[in-house]
């Protein structure tokens, strides 16, 4: 969905589609009508964002194939829907990490996904976005990987600015701090990654990590303000959706207060807000497509519910 706040910034919500993940291009098609189809409809709204998760596969397969990328495009067009966000961090199945950045295979991959959201991107919006790992695991990181992930992060940078210089598109990767990878906080994502390129590379923020002390929110945010680099794409988990989900922490204030930073201008950014759903919130008596529509549904009408309340309206 799209969202406008009054000083004209665009925010985009969406939900992962890493939720139903597909092997090929007839089963990602599938899904959308699956699944995403009657969530749009359960929302009452015209057009829908969706975060799709693309395997290496089928990456591969629509960078060799144009006339299956502009079938991907229709697809999602005659179904109301849109994407201006990947989720790149699995590898051969959603749910694994795949190759860390030392290695030539996630390089490809993350540039497969930048050329091909240039392409699935609607008309009217210039930014996309692409979540990624951050960087590798920390125990497997001696100084001669991070040396060799360094010149593929800086080979990535001069890549998606050719890129928008051939589409008008500007593609932003973000790299996700996660506990016992290389950038476990996004100080040292903006030590280790942006200072490559503030303006296509940045940080994917996880409200649920910041809302359970991970990291301070406030510092994270001015940290990230100080340096001028973009908060790629935020992502959340909330627990309203029943006991299944009591112990993770309430991410409102973190959403709340990172696009407060964002639509202020303290914070550079996208303003792509993507919805996250696990398992763990699909009740085990109700398992099945209709469960997740219905899940997935609930969590799209509360983080619309309180970026409305934030002063956000919806946008056509």
């Amino acid at each position: 969905m799209r969202l406008r706040h009054e000083d004209g910034t665009l925010v985009h919500l969406a939900y992962n589609a890493g939720v139903h993940p597909a092997e090929d291009l007839e089963n990602l098609i599938a899904h959308l009508t699956r699944y995403a189809v009657p969530v749009r409809k359960r929302l009452g709204v015209e057009r829908m964002g969706i975060g799709l998760w693309l395997s290496p596969a089928v990456a591969d397969h629509l960078t060799a194939d144009r006339i299956e990328l502009v079938r991907l495009r229709r697809s999602l067009e005659e179904r109301g829907l849109e994407v201006v966000s990947l989720n790149g961090t699995g590898g051969r199945h959603q749910e694994a990490p795949g190759p860390d950045w030392a290695k030539p295979e996630r390089y490809r991959y993350t540039m497969a996904l930048a050329k091909i959201l240039a392409f699935l991107l609607p008309e009217d919006v210039r930014f996309g976005s692409i979540s990624t790992i951050p960087i590798g695991w920390r125990r497997d990181w001696p100084a001669d990987l991070h040396a060799i992930a360094s010149r593929r992060l800086e080979r990535l940078s001069r890549e998606l600015r050719g890129l928008y210089s051939v589409t008008g598109k500007t593609i932003r990767v973000g790299f996700e701090p996660w506990p016992g990878c290389v950038l476990e906080t996004t100080e040292q994502a903006l030590e280790r990654v942006c200072g490559i390129d503030s303006e296509h590379l940045g940080v994917c923020l996880d409200a649920c990590l910041l809302a359970g002390g991970a990291e301070e929110p406030g510092a994270a945010l001015r940290g990230l303000a100080a340096a001028g680099a973009p908060v790629v794409k935020l992502g959340h988990v909330h627990n309203h959706v029943g006991d299944a989900c009591h112990e993770l922490p309430s991410t409102r204030s973190v959403l709340e207060d990172t696009l407060t930073a964002m639509l202020s201008g303290a914070v550079n950014g996208t303003a792509h807000i993507e919805v996250e759903t696990h398992d763990l919130a699909v009740p085990q008596r109700a398992k099945g497509p209709g469960a997740l529509v219905s899940v997935l549904a609930e969590e799209l009408d509360w983080a619309r519910t309180n970026l409305t309340a934030l002063g956000l309206r919806l946008a056509a």
